[in-house]
């Protein structure tokens, strides 16, 4: 049996969090044992990878608690074969444990395609950059897109031994339902117009300005249409949103 261990930044309501998830919850449970390190708390996958009878561990990381933290990620670590990171943090965190600390094979999953300065945070851009030198010492590195990994090889990551694995869903949940589509449509005080629906929280990344402006362009040709928007801060009291809408 192949052991692995995951380390991810925290386990909130993120996109990488879920694709952890589902991973873990179909993930072949006689070839796989798997354990996950969350640099922070539980979040709101813990108690449901919890569930699925895998153990995880909370460092809550903080500035006082580094060295603490990264000698138990080690006592963690030091039982598997295999080190899975999740996110900068967790690979600039996960680095220091596999390879310094320990001897253990290191993958980094990266799933983050815009490195612009002004959609991120300068923290993390200084956290690619000491990346970037790294990730040649790393034994796998993984991308959930093409321009993922288009994009990191342009500023300096190693183009040896990557692989780019698409996001997986999970196909039954998402067929269509005829009484399904009623009742939403019931609940949401919609009639048969057509509804364009975005999902992602209010964050620069997800780029509501340009889904904005494509929406004025459908509203002056008199498109029949109703917007659908679910995501964290997606409401009226995000000023910011509310302008948006004004202006468009």
């Amino acid at each position: 049996m192949i052991r692995i261990v995951h380390i991810i930044t925290g386990l909130g309501s993120g996109g990488a969090e879920n694709m952890l998830y589902k991973l873990l919850k179909y993930s072949n449970q006689d070839q796989y044992h798997h354990e996950v390190i969350s640099l922070m708390d539980k979040g709101i996958y813990g108690d449901k990878i919890e569930e699925l009878g895998i153990k995880v561990h909370c460092l809550n990381l903080n500035r006082k608690n580094i060295v603490s933290s990264l000698l138990r990620a080690r006592r963690v670590v030091d039982g598997f074969d295999i080190v899975d990171t999740w996110l900068y943090h967790a690979d600039f965190f996960g680095f220091i444990v596999a390879k310094i600390m320990s001897r253990k094979k290191l993958v980094w999953n990266i799933r983050h395609s815009n490195l612009d300065k002004n959609a991120n945070k300068w923290l993390t851009l200084r956290i690619v950059r000491v990346n970037t030198y790294l990730s040649r010492y790393v034994d796998v590195i993984t991308y959930n897109s093409y321009k993922a990994k288009e994009n990191h090889l342009q500023i300096g990551y190693t183009g040896k031994r990557t692989s780019v694995i698409p996001n997986g869903f999970e196909l039954d949940r998402f067929r269509f339902s005829p009484s399904e589509r009623d009742s939403i449509r019931n609940e949401l005080g919609l009639t048969d117009e057509k509804v364009i629906i975005t999902v992602g929280r209010w964050d620069v990344q997800k780029d509501y300005y340009t889904l904005m402006a494509a929406l004025h362009i459908l509203q002056k040709k008199h498109a029949n249409f109703k917007m659908v928007m679910v995501g964290e801060n997606l409401d009226w009291d995000n000023k910011e949103l509310v302008d948006l809408i004004k202006k468009s």
